[in-house]
């Protein structure tokens, strides 16, 4: 897949009615309304072509905040837009529960240009969905600069979604200040998305919103110290309960037990979701002047 050339995070590929068996929350749990700003994000690249599926963080009533993989060469109804920013071919919901539930399968239409016609119509006709115009990081450059990945983007919705409360950035520096504060073992981070839940013994993917923990491993280290969270997606008693997973891609880290957005999910090396997982941080300065500037 073009946006992740060597990682497997990344956005998950929609060709029937379901996403194809590539990711989401690994060892977690329904996440039973307690984070209703964290949203699922669809997409079409007319380079691919294809279509493909993200997690976000609503940090006001229209800034979604998600990966720069997930808004890079998004199209404009159904053609390449000019350069890789400010394309159109992107929906998000909030819904919990079922969000492709009567997704158009790729099996029904015999051309990639009847698809996308159904494909959008049918968005476009769900009131749960909201349009909206994807924004990557300008200094992403899909992953040429690894591990200085600036994998950060933001999708501006057309219509306001309301709230009593939404995610919000963390404070600059907060992961040094997680690692440095905690107990070895302790440095938990929150991880909510719509991905793939397992691949291994048997592919599951329930395409709801999942949360989990995990522990934050370094900060400095070769992949990571570029800006990268590495968070560790191994189940144990000490080390949290899981990780991310394909369709994860942008979805929110926060500090445990909080709205706090430390990171937004990038890659990871592993194609069976285990071992570690890669988050790009946004409690940094060039991040935050990015995002910033879309906020209220």
């Amino acid at each position: 897949m073009r946006r992740l050339k060597f990682a497997v995070l990344g956005a998950v590929a929609l060709v029937i009615a379901t996403a194809a068996p590539a990711g989401a929350i690994t060892y977690g749990q329904p996440d039973a309304g307690e984070h209703p700003y964290v949203g699922f994000m669809i997409f079409f690249d007319p380079g691919e072509p294809g279509w493909f599926s993200c997690s976000g963080t609503l940090l006001d009533a229209s800034t979604f905040l998600t990966a720069a993989h997930c808004t890079y060469g998004i199209g404009t109804r159904g053609q390449v837009s000019p350069g890789t920013s400010g394309g159109t071919d992107v929906w998000v919901t909030f819904q919990e529960q079922e969000v492709l539930k009567g997704w158009p399968a790729r099996a029904d239409y015999p051309t990639e240009e009847a698809l996308y016609a159904a494909r959008s119509s049918w968005l476009n006709q769900n009131s749960a969905y909201t349009r909206g115009t994807a924004y990557p990081h300008p200094d992403y450059d899909n992953f040429a600069d690894f591990p200085v990945n600036h994998d950060v983007g933001v999708v501006e919705l057309k219509h306001a979604t309301r709230m009593s409360r939404y995610g919000r950035l963390a404070a600059l520096g907060t992961a040094e200040q997680l690692v440095a504060t905690a107990a070895p073992n302790d440095a938990l981070v929150e991880t909510v998305g719509y991905g793939i839940q397992a691949i291994q013994p048997r592919p599951m993917d329930i395409e709801s919103r999942f949360k989990s923990t995990s522990r934050i491993v370094e900060l400095n280290g070769n992949q990571s110290a570029g800006g990268n969270l590495h968070t560790l997606n191994n189940p144990s008693d000490v080390g949290g309960r899981g990780g991310s997973c394909f369709g994860d891609s942008g979805g929110p880290v926060f500090v445990n037990n909080t709205n706090r957005v430390v990171a937004v999910v990038s890659y990871g090396p592993s194609a069976t979701c285990h071992g570690a997982d890669y988050s790009w941080r946004v409690d940094t300065a060039a991040a935050q002047l990015f995002v910033n500037r879309f906020l209220g």
